[in-house]
Order: C-alpha cells, then sequence, then structure tokens
C-alpha cells in the first residue's frame, strides 16, 4: 500500500510521532512518503546542533518537502501537493488545522483517496490570538475536515474527551496511541556519560515551559533532599523558562541539587541517558501525551507522573506513579517510594514489558492498518 503521511514539519533526527509512525509502517511493507513543508517548527530550531549529518540517509521511507510560500503563525502555507497524493492509497493526515492538511484532505477527496485524521490536542494554546484563531477555524474548515474524514483518531484519551467536550465532535473516535521503538530504547548499562552526580537520580526531559511544571518538581527536590541527602534532579531541556527555573533552584538552596542540562542530546543518545536515571520524572500541568515517559519506560524506568495527557493512558500502577498537577507534595510522596530499590526494580521491568506490548511502534502501525480493514 502507498501511504502517505502529511505534516507541516518535518525534521528527521527530531524522530517525533511522524518518524516512528512511517518507520513502523514501512517495516510492515508499506511505501510511505511523508508530505511535508520546507519550514521548520520553533522547537526544532531550538534543537538545530543535535543533528546528526547522516540521520537522513538511515529511515526506509522517503520526504517529499514542498516549496513553502509563507510561514504564518507556525502554519506554513505550501503549493504542489496535488501530485504526491494522487499516487496514494491512503492519506494520514496529522492534526486538523494545519493548512497543508487541508490541501491534502482536498486533493484526497478529488482523488477518492482514503484520509485519516489523528489529534493529540488536549488543550488550547495560552496565546490570546493563537487560542481565537483556532476556535475560529475550528468552527468552520476544521470541523468540516473532522466530519469529512474516513476515520478520526485521537493519540489519546484525553485528547479524544477533548475533541468531544471541546469540538463537539459526535462521530465515532478511535484511540490509537503514540508509539515508542523499543529497539532504540532499551535498558542498558550506565556509562556515568551524562548524570555523573548524585546516588539517587531523577530525571526529566521537556521544554523549560510554565506547561510543564518543573517549578513544582523544583519545589519537590527541597523536600527530598531532607530525607534522601544525595538525591539530585536533571533538568534536560531549553525554554524561555530556564532563568526563572534556575532562579528558583538558588532560592531554595538547590544549587548543588539541581543540575540543568541545556545541550542538547543526540536521538540516538537518549536510552544511554535514560539508563543513568533511577527514576524518571515529568510533572506536567498540560501535556498532549508525554513521550519521553515512554521512552523511559522502554528502558526500564519506574515513572511518575501527572494525571494529564497521554500519561494517564501510558503509567499503571505497575510501572509507576500519577500525582495532581501542581502537587509538589504528592511528587516527593511517589519519589520517596521509589528510593527502595526492589520497587524500582520491579515497576522498571514492568514499564519495559509494557512498552513492548502495547506502545512499541510496531504495535501501533498494525493497529492503523487493522481499523482500515474494519
Amino acid at each position: 500500500m502507498n501511504i502517505g503521511i502529511v505534516v507541516p514539519y518535518f525534521t528527521p533526527y527530531v524522530h517525533g510521532n511522524e518518524y516512528g509512525l512511517a518507520q513502523s509502517l514501512a517495516w510492515l511493507g508499506h511505501n510511505v512518503t511523508i508530505i511535508t513543508s520546507t519550514a521548520k517548527a520553533p522547537r526544532e530550531k531550538m534543537l538545530t546542533n543535535a543533528a546528526d549529518p547522516g540521520e537522513s540517509l538511515k529511515h526506509n521511507f522517503t520526504v517529499k518537502y514542498l516549496s513553502t510560500f509563507i510561514d504564518v503563525g507556525d502554519n506554513p502555507v505550501i503549493t504542489g501537493i496535488k501530485n504526491h497524493i494522487k499516487d496514494q492509497d491512503l492519506v494520514m493526515l496529522q492534526e486538523d488545522y494545519p493548512l497543508i492538511c487541508h490541501k491534502a484532505y482536498n486533493a484526497a477527496k478529488n482523488y477518492n483517496v482514503p484520509t485519516i485524521l489523528s489529534s493529540e490536542r488536549t488543550y488550547y494554546p495560552e496565546d490570546a490570538i493563537k487560542r481565537y484563531a483556532l476556535k475560529v477555524l475550528d468552527t468552520t474548515i476544521n470541523k468540516k475536515l473532522r466530519d469529512g474524514v474516513d476515520l478520526l483518531t485521537a493519540h489519546c484519551t484525553a485528547a479524544r474527551e477533548f475533541i468531544i467536550n471541546e469540538l463537539g465532535v459526535e462521530r465515532e473516535i478511535k484511540v490509537i496511541h503514540v508509539g515508542v521503538d523499543t529497539r532504540l530504547f532499551r535498558p542498558l548499562q550506565s556509562e556515568g556519560k551524562y548524570l555523573p552526580r548524585g546516588d539517587f537520580r531523577i530525571l526529566t526531559v521537556a521544554r523549560l515551559h510554565r506547561y510543564k511544571g518543573l517549578n513544582y518538581l523544583i519545589q519537590a527536590m527541597k523536600m527530598i533532599r531532607e530525607q534522601i541527602p544525595y538525591a539530585h534532579l536533571y533538568i534536560i531541556g531549553k525554554g524561555k523558562e530556564e532563568q526563572n527555573l534556575k532562579d528558583l533552584t538558588e532560592k531554595l538552596r538547590l544549587n548543588n541539587a539541581v543540575t540543568f542540562i541545556t545541550t542538547p542530546v543526540p536521538n540516538h543518545e537518549m536510552p544511554k541517558l535514560y539508563a543513568e536515571c533511577d527514576v524518571y520524572a515529568q510533572p506536567s500541568i498540560i501535556e498532549p501525551y508525554g513521550i519521553a515517559v515512554l521512552e523511559a519506560m522502554a528502558c526500564g524506568k519506574p515513572v511518575v507522573g501527572t494525571k494529564v495527557g497521554g500519561m494517564r493512558d501510558t503509567i499503571n500502577k505497575e510501572t509507576g506513579f500519577l500525582s495532581e498537577p501542581r502537587n509538589s507534595e504528592e511528587i516527593v510522596h511517589y519519589i520517596k517510594l521509589l528510593y527502595n530499590e526492589d520497587t524500582r526494580n520491579e515497576m522498571g521491568m514492568n514499564a519495559r514489558k509494557r512498552a513492548l506490548e502495547e506502545f512499541d511502534w510496531g504495535c501501533i502501525a498494525t493497529e492503523y492498518i487493522e481499523v482500515l480493514s474494519v
């Protein structure tokens, strides 16, 4: 089957959702083409230095970069998409608001090509202008797209609830999760390369944004250190909240307990990074999915998350703990439980098993193909 995956941005070394989906569908024997713009997403621009020069040669699918006329509000306007749609047997659209997805949908309708729309949206953006513009689109062309596709899917239960409760969609919505490459993300021996300090290492990987709730994790560290003196928190990422988080760390006198790593870590090195932590924590206030949680689980690490986004689906009582958002005390309680080595090891093994059986990209790709044949 010829499958086209339409997404506004694509950078190979980022290895986002569209990368894993394309790779896994290709492994199943399909001819996969990612159809995208030449523009770059804001978060990808921050990771430019992490690119592997050979990365673009390693994937087993085709990428078609279409000419970008303009990129307005992180929504690129492209040209020349029709020729790349007519030869597809299936078109998969990533989100309902990118203009490139609307153009691809219209072309697919003209050529009678089946379409799938997948959405990870769980909240409206904070920026007032973007929020207003998106709400206008949601009552017009986005609604037309959601109503017209052959299959509508959500990346997690929270995204499905957003589509129903906020967008008022009444049609059937299938939850098909984001996956993880369990061949790349796997348990490894620690090399001590990335996280050299502390006898009990807590790791979080995130954009340094207010939505990520990292201030609550830093506040939790103040209490954790009172009972676990050699606990150490590593925060890996970049973003506009960096200075605020560093100021909070200094205010709480945690400079010897919290390390910020803002140098990008290449994707193929991430399993080595996860191998060096004892616990992975994701204290998000709002989260579309939480892919780093899945990566840590696949690497055999117990996880502490919050009851938002995809974490509600990926973390269960056998693999980690879910706290309420904005609750430092609850985070402390769960991380202290994981200070017990036997508990950590058992939950880590369960996390790896769950990632293999339910979230491996091979399972996710197979699920897409199976729902099409029903």
